[in-house]
């Protein structure tokens, strides 16, 4: 059976690095750029027409590439965005993941990695460089403390949370619990609170680390 490749957008202001990553996600046959840019403007307009399975976008161009997260999403929620940058700060990995970015990557990655972490990426999985992971964890232990003392969870909500650190976006949730997404939407803001959480990201983590059993399978 032939697997359709998965379409990529790549949006990135330096020429070079734009060429560079290019060539090394699609030297596996798995993948295939089907447009790309150099500004966030270029990248929402390349997401409306093109329709890409992932976004790969630079969080520092002179349009910024974060700024525009909320817009790209709006005109193709399904769409999984991953911020490829030399950024390491903690601000802009925050607003990256409070947008709704699917993974946060930073240049330099080698081919075999940015190739498998694309992968896991459109399977529905996060991922943030560990490097960044280190200095999230951190900053999340505290919170994990405060979530452990305090988080009762509803029935209803454990089962949001639970599909949710298994990679599923909002409409996969509504269709697997028959609720619609605006259901979705008020449990999550209930487990974020619960959990003194900021995005899904956090959410996840804070989840594989307080309830493994979580993230099995059914």
């Amino acid at each position: 059976m032939t697997t359709e490749p998965i379409r990529v957008v790549v949006v990135d202001d330096h020429p070079m690095f734009r060429a560079g990553l290019i060539q090394a996600i699609t030297t596996e046959g798995e993948f295939t750029v089907v447009g790309e840019g150099s500004s966030a403007a270029e990248a929402v307009e390349l997401v409306r027409s093109l329709r890409p399975n992932v976004l790969l976008l630079d969080s520092r161009m002179s349009d910024s590439g974060i700024e525009r997260i909320g817009e790209i999403l709006a005109v193709y929620p399904e769409l999984r965005i991953v911020m490829v940058t030399a950024s390491g700060d903690e601000g802009d990995v925050a607003r990256a993941l409070d947008a709704g970015v699917s993974g946060y990557v930073l240049k330099g990655t080698t081919a075999t990695e940015m190739c498998k972490i694309l992968r896991s990426i459109v399977a529905g999985e996060n991922y943030i460089a560990p490097d960044l992971m280190k200095g999230l964890w951190g900053a999340l232990k505290t919170r994990t403390r405060q979530a452990e003392d305090d988080a009762k969870l509803s029935k209803r909500e454990a089962e949001v949370l639970q599909l949710l650190a298994r990679g599923m976006n909002n409409r996969e949730i509504g269709l697997k619990l028959d609720v619609t997404e605006k259901t979705v939407k008020f449990h999550l803001s209930n487990v974020f609170a619960k959990l003194h959480v900021r995005n899904r990201v956090e959410a996840s983590i804070i989840a594989r680390r307080i309830w493994p059993e979580l993230t099995g399978k059914d």
